[in-house]
């Protein structure tokens, strides 16, 4: 018989699981933003192997470069310079804070332009915060400073974004596809605007932990979402990308597939604290039920077997996505104590062994490092996220 401390610590940690899912799904009230569908998904429009296929690259470059509908004149920018927000230690670049890519608040980039006579790849980074917080200036953190340095020093330009951040009250029926667009928004923006910068349009590359680990999982396995056809010239460009670093990241944003990414982890509680790994009734035996449907926005769950709940969940279910097509993928997820219960459901190891199995069956480069209780996983080729980027971005 399992004891009632462990019935406890175990019930915290999947009310835990259902109360972080309903912090991310509570969705922004933020405007400037609409979802419109374009091809069999959503793109947010706002107003005011080892390397991609070559006909993957041949694609994003008629989307970015030379394409008619894509041609239109561009305003120049002007942005601003400042001083840079950390020491940059006799590296040559130019650092450009708080350049809009939309009309919402926090559509907003800073972007290092390291001096060169020809065009640099760049390299993206999206900070985390459960979509409920965080910010671009996570970049210059103690721990990350060295990452943009040494991109930096290998001539590849660094930005980090904003996006528009998710809330619970009210209500966004949009749920955190709002995020997740915003972020392919400031691709197509930056691509839009490359000789503003000096960017090589079709080297481009994100990364980030945590919320932006899952969306650069997600802008690496959706396909491009380039609209030829928008009145908005920045969504034209492509928001494809050559490599995808995600560290801390979850697997999929479809939460009702968390039963299959963490059922080493919900097996754990089956019965003794819940009747199965069904998530229905995993909630509603922990009185969690708004929480999980927020994420999505529906009102019930007879809602999430519509043919459009659906194609919401498949829209945003990176596993599903996920091809041979798609942009290479670094995944790390160390392991997290129990006690950090936000952190150890949304961070947990499994979701990275999910990232590389399916990366596995389809056929995609995934270097994955992770420890379960089961594995400790070490790709072979002890590769770092920093060499992983500058590999795919110098192709």
């Amino acid at each position: 018989m399992m004891s009632p401390i462990v019935d406890r610590k175990r019930l915290c940690i999947l009310s835990a699981l259902l109360a972080v899912t309903g912090a991310i799904a509570a969705c922004s009230g933020s405007s400037g933003s609409s979802l419109t569908s374009v091809s069999d998904g959503l793109v947010a429009t706002t107003t005011s192997g080892a390397t991609l296929p070559s006909a993957t690259v041949s694609s994003l470059a008629a989307h970015t470069v030379g394409r008619e509908s894509c041609a239109a004149p561009v305003e120049l920018l002007s942005p601003t310079p400042a001083a840079p927000p950390f020491n940059l230690r006799e590296i040559d670049a130019t650092w450009y804070p708080n350049v809009a890519y939309g009309a919402a608040p926090k559509q907003l980039f800073d972007i290092f332009v390291p001096t060169s006579a020809e065009p640099t790849p760049l390299a993206v980074f999206i900070h985390g915060g459960g979509f409920t917080g965080g910010d671009k200036d996570a970049a210059y953190s103690d721990s990350r400073q060295s990452t943009v340095r040494t991109l930096l020093q290998a001539n590849v330009a660094v930005a980090t974004i904003n996006y528009s951040l998710l809330t619970s009250n009210p209500i966004d029926p949009d749920g955190v596809i709002r995020p997740l667009t915003d972020s392919a928004r400031a691709l197509q923006f930056v691509r839009h605007h490359a000789a503003d910068f000096n960017i090589d349009p079709v080297r481009v590359a994100v990364w980030g932990s945590s919320a932006g680990a899952g969306t650069s999982l997600w802008l690496g396995t959706r396909d491009d979402l380039a609209d030829p056809h928008s009145t908005d010239p920045v969504l034209c460009h492509s928001t494809r990308v050559v490599a995808a670093g995600a560290l801390a990241t979850q697997a999929t944003y479809n939460i009702p597939r968390w039963e299959e990414v963490l059922f080493d982890l919900i097996d754990e509680f089956v019965p003794a604290v819940v009747p199965s790994h069904d998530l229905e009734e995993v909630v509603v035996a922990l009185d969690r039920v708004n929480y999980a449907l927020s994420f999505t926005g529906m009102k019930s769950f007879d809602e999430l077997e519509t043919p459009e709940a659906k194609r919401y969940l498949d829209n945003v279910d990176m596993l599903k996505l996920m091809d041979a097509d798609d942009a290479p993928i670094f995944v790390r997820n160390r392991a997290v104590e129990a006690g950090n219960l936000v952190g150890f459901i949304l961070h947990h190891p499994l979701h990275a062994r999910a990232v590389r199995e399916r990366g596995d069956e389809v056929g995609l480069e995934v270097v994955a490092y992770y420890a379960t209780e089961a594995e400790d996983y070490e790709d072979p080729s002890g590769e770092t996220l920093v060499e992983f980027l500058i590999r795919h971005l110098r192709k």
